[in-house]
């Protein structure tokens, strides 16, 4: 008796933790959810002081938090429309503007929701008829001026919030540039290097290589010219600073002061802290990140919290709710199809060849 209790009692101190708790997502999402909870309990206080401040006369800055989402949606259907109608794909805006929404939709409901978005809306373009290559250089160019936007934002965001110097502010923007030129002039000469690998093809591993250098190459293949890349920029750049103007909205909702030095900088560490997280919508990750870089540049830090809730509920919980309807819709219907031209309709045809 005594020798299968001492046994049992070894297996069971060596017995391994749960699955859950080895995972250090889960973990840390856990521990930003409580933070979050607690900062909640801490400045309820705040919520008070909020819900006194509504009142009917502020109701008109809701509607404009409103219709600067609206408008942001717009500029991210017309970054989507210009790159595909840069590779010979024609989609109306109004099409455009109903995935755009899903696809924001789909990306606060579902944990890690940017790359299913991502992955979803390629797969409605090619239900539409756009060849896979084209739909995949859209959404991914899409997104990295996206990011590109983001980084501009919380740069100058750091700089008008005297966190960093005017020389850093210009060294950084240098550096951004220099990276970007170069990213872009490395996928140009991908051509360069396949034909390299083909005359080198013996190399070990070179043929493995050049399989995989071909799929990017028919996604690089796609480009956009340098006015139409500013546009792409510069439209994305609207679209990140108009959800920026919904935070501002926010404010004076609730009737507080707006911490204008700040704005753009604790909006930008949001975005990044919601692209990090593993929970839909960046729950918790946003809030906090965005009250977080209000404190850092010396911003009340209640006000903050609550203006950040109520800046979430029209560009997060509002616009899941949205894209939950236009997800249900998009995918009963048979879409379209879209008008090909130029390169897309080349590849289109060589497809149905093959």
């Amino acid at each position: 008796m005594s020798s299968s209790a001492e046994k049992e009692n070894r297996t069971g101190s060596h017995r391994s933790p749960p699955r859950w708790f080895r995972s250090p997502k889960l973990i840390f999402s856990i521990l930003v959810v409580g933070a979050f909870a607690f900062l909640a309990y801490h400045v309820r206080k705040d919520f008070e002081t909020a819900f006194n401040h509504l009142s009917i006369a502020r109701l008109p800055w809701l509607a404009a938090a409103i219709g600067a989402e609206i408008l942001s949606f717009v500029c991210y259907a017309m970054v989507q429309r210009r790159l595909l109608h840069s590779g010979g794909a024609k989609i109306t805006l109004r099409s455009m503007l109903g995935l755009a929404v899903a696809a924001t939709g789909l990306t606060n409901l579902v944990p890690g929701g940017t790359a299913p978005a991502s992955g979803w809306l390629v797969n409605q373009y090619r239900r539409r008829g756009i060849p896979m290559p084209l739909a995949l250089w859209s959404v991914l160019v899409g997104g990295f001026a996206a990011a590109l936007s983001i980084l501009t934002l919380l740069l100058a965001g750091a700089a008008v919030a005297g966190l960093i110097g005017l020389w850093a502010t210009l060294g950084c923007a240098a550096l951004m540039i220099v990276v970007v030129a170069a990213l872009v002039m490395s996928v140009r000469h991908l051509p360069a290097v396949d034909r390299w690998l083909e005359r080198h093809s013996g190399v070990s591993g070179a043929k493995t290589l050049k399989r995989g250098l071909d799929q990017v190459s028919k996604v690089a293949h796609f480009r956009t010219s340098v006015p139409g890349g500013v546009e792409v920029l510069l439209v994305s750049l609207a679209n990140w600073g108009l959800d920026t103007i919904c935070l501002v909205a926010a404010f004076e909702v609730l009737g507080f002061s707006v911490p204008w030095r700040a704005v753009l900088f604790a909006y930008a560490i949001a975005q990044v802290a919601g692209s990090l997280a593993p929970l839909p919508g960046g729950i918790g990750f946003v809030e906090g990140g965005m009250t977080a870089a209000f404190a850092l540049a010396g911003s009340p830090t209640g006000n903050a919290f609550v203006a950040t809730l109520v800046y979430r509920l029209v560009t997060c919980w509002g616009v899941a709710a949205v894209g939950s309807v236009a997800l249900l819709v998009l995918n009963s219907r048979r879409p379209r199809q879209v008008h090909l031209h130029g390169e897309a309709l080349a590849l289109h045809s060589r497809r149905r060849r093959e």
